[in-house]
């Protein structure tokens, strides 16, 4: 997949997304994490499922397990 150089919600697309779970404070980052998550797609429950095309443009997001929608796109 085309990684595109944009802001996503986690921060430059470019950079690692990852988090030390030995760290002091995760529960702090996640929190601050989920926050941002809620406030930019309007969301109540997590997991949030996004679909980017090739191009990383956002083609459709959801929230809360749905095994039905991640079939139509499994196929």
């Amino acid at each position: 997949m085309h990684q595109n150089h944009q802001n996503n919600y986690y921060g430059n697309a470019d950079k690692s997304n990852t988090i030390d779970v030995s760290a002091e404070d995760k529960r702090e980052w996640s929190q601050h994490k989920v926050e941002r998550l809620k406030a930019k797609y309007h969301i109540q429950q997590l997991p949030l499922v996004k679909i980017v095309d090739e191009e990383g443009r956002l083609v459709e997001y959801w929230s809360g397990f749905r095994p039905n929608k991640i079939n139509e796109y499994a196929k």
